[in-house]
């Protein structure tokens, strides 16, 4: 697949006329002009981080009132499933009926399953309603990304999702307080209610003002098999994650289904007339490198990152709280670097910024690996996350602007679709390949897996010298690998813009 070279020929796209100008930039996002769609989006960002943050601080509270706790992970891995397979699927159907119409919809129902779930009197009725309430947050995240590309000219863009980091980063911050002192104040139903009015907040400011087609709608496109197999691939993705705490040879077999349901969806799309998700915008230039780069500097930064937490407190004895406040400085300087990007001039290309930002995640990885590796002090690994996450905020900030500035009307749905998916995808393996090779490592010099295994599920136990010295040596790979698999994809993206840059006018 050649990711560099745009393709020859290919089918004209009628373009549909929105009701939305999109052309003139006047105005910032915060004007009178774009106040209500940047209100309702950003609130629906906040909604997803929150929900993130908030309903994992209440697992022990659903858990204490609810019973079967056994099923307690389901309460999140319920959501995340039906959320990833709803991003796919609200493609086709916003390229169909417009932003507007689908945010109604999905917002409604957004509201109506989150209901469900603060009510919910058992534990398998409230992972059922986390199953619907998922398909609504994976419609309305697909509605606010698809509608920064068709309700701001390309100018507001890079500032519109510099607004969103931003939002992410507040809650990272603020989220877990938050959710804390809900907890406090009343039991874990509020956590969920509470983000129903913010919800309606987020309905009533982009109702009438998120763009729309004229004229009449097509109806939406079905192609149940395709999404049996992505609901497949999502599945088994998911197993790998929980698994790769618990059981190499179940990983391994995760690992396995998930290529298996990869591969038979990418043969279904070469022959369905019109897949949920097209062959073309996985691979059509430049759609191939923005989703290459953005998904590798994923994989590469938080492979580590999710995993710091535990270095910390068992290898350079910090407190449990400390130690999950360390994930903010990756998170800080993805902000950052959205930021950054959007404060560029208007002439700096976004293909030269995602090629900066990717070469910045190989001295930032490096300053990481030595850090674990000679034991500095802590305050250095964690310049080394900001500058992770710093690399992480310019590419995924400049890929996704370059995307939708190179994307139709018609396809703007089903492209961002795509993309938000592989984004999901490469934050789930990042989490799964971090995990395998640090119990491999610790599994190869100590046989102690059962300790770490505790550790990172939040139970107190007792770790020897050996495996806390294993556990930092398996950072130390991590890292290594990462570093390496970000040489390889800095090479594709470099090649990739000499190409773009020799074809520019």
């Amino acid at each position: 697949m050649d990711l560099g070279r745009p393709p020859k020929g290919g089918r004209r796209l009628r373009r549909r006329k929105l009701t939305a100008p999109v052309a003139e930039h006047t105005g910032g996002i915060w004007s009178s002009r774009y106040l209500a769609i940047t209100v309702a989006n950003l609130t629906v960002v906040a909604i997803a981080a929150f929900d993130g943050l908030a309903v994992v601080a209440a697992l022990p509270s659903i858990a204490e009132d609810l019973g079967r706790i056994d099923l307690l992970p389901w309460v999140i891995t319920a959501y995340l499933a039906t959320s990833a397979v709803a991003v796919v699927v609200a493609g086709p159907v916003i390229d169909a009926i417009g932003v507007r119409r689908t945010f109604r919809i999905t917002g409604t129902w957004f509201c109506a399953s989150t209901l469900l779930a603060a009510v919910a009197p058992t534990m398998p009725l409230l992972i059922a309603a986390r199953l619907v309430q998922g398909l609504g947050g994976g419609l309305v995240i697909a509605v606010a990304l698809a509608s920064v590309g068709l309700a701001y000219p390309h100018g507001l863009r890079p500032s519109a999702f510099a607004a969103n980091s931003m939002v992410w980063g507040v809650m990272g911050f603020g989220g877990p307080a938050l959710a804390g002192l809900l907890l406090v104040v009343a039991e874990w139903r509020l956590v969920f209610a509470v983000q129903i009015p913010i919800a309606v907040v987020a309905l009533a400011a982009g109702w009438r003002t998120l763009p729309t087609i004229e004229g009449p709608r097509r109806r939406p496109t079905a192609d149940p098999i395709g999404i049996g197999w992505i609901a497949l691939l999502v599945a088994g993705s998911l197993l790998a994650v929980s698994e790769a705490a618990s059981s190499v040879a179940l990983l391994a077999v995760a690992l396995a289904m998930t290529a298996a349901a990869g591969a038979a969806y990418w043969r279904h799309a070469g022959r369905h007339r019109e897949p949920v998700v097209g062959r073309e915008h996985l691979r059509r230039f430049p759609l191939g490198v923005i989703h290459l780069s953005t998904g590798v500097v994923l994989i590469a930064g938080l492979a580590s990152d999710n995993y710091l937490p535990i270095y910390v407190q068992v290898v350079r004895g910090g407190s449990e709280a400390f130690a999950a406040f360390t994930l903010v400085f990756l998170t800080v300087g993805w902000t950052v670097g959205a930021i950054v990007f959007a404060r560029l001039p208007a002439s700096w290309p976004e293909n030269r910024a995602t090629l900066i930002g990717s070469g910045l995640m190989v001295p930032s990885l490096v300053v990481v690996f030595v850090s674990f590796f000679v034991g500095a002090p802590l305050w250095w690994l964690f310049v080394g996350y900001f500058m992770v996450g710093v690399s992480i905020g310019l590419v995924s900030t400049s890929g996704i602007t370059w995307m939708q500035r190179e994307t139709p009307e018609a396809e703007m749905g089903r492209v961002n679709a795509a993309h938000q998916f592989v984004r999901t995808l490469c934050i789930t393996y990042a989490v799964a390949i971090g995990g395998a090779i640090l119990l491999g490592v610790v599994d190869a010099r100590t046989g102690d897996v059962e300790s770490v295994r505790q550790i990172l599920a939040g139970e107190e136990t007792v770790v020897s010298v050996a495996t806390i010295e294993a556990v930092a040596d398996g950072l130390t790979v991590i890292v290594a690998v990462a570093i390496a698999v970000s040489l390889v994809a800095f090479g594709v993206v470099s090649r990739a813009y000499r190409r773009s840059a020799a074809a520019a006018p």
